[in-house]
């Protein structure tokens, strides 16, 4: 069995890269990536957890939060093909430029 610190370190790791990846990429597809990469951080965090204690309730609630994840991927990714069909963009930074 694996201890829970190298769990705990791993899912800290995954969350810290989805971070930076949000805070320092402008691309939309890769800004989306991240937001997954965190979340999946804070499911992985949330296994080893109830794995740890024996309680079959975080791998429910892991699984709950693995069903939103997969919903927010595709509405994000249905938003992301309507953007690019309108606008032929991919840059965060232009969407501020859009009025009403």
């Amino acid at each position: 069995m694996i201890p829970l610190m190298y769990s705990l370190i791993f899912a800290s790791i995954l969350f810290v890269i989805g971070l930076l990846g949000v805070m320092i990429r402008r691309n939309l597809y890769f800004l989306l990536l991240s937001l997954m990469i965190m979340n999946n951080g804070a499911i992985v965090a949330l296994v080893s957890v109830s794995s740890y204690w024996q309680q079959s309730e975080g791998e429910l609630l892991a699984i709950l939060a693995v069903i939103t994840v997969l919903a927010q991927a595709c509405v994000g990714l249905a938003l992301f093909m309507k953007l690019i069909y309108r606008r032929k963009i991919f840059n965060i930074d232009s969407l501020s430029e859009m009025k009403g």
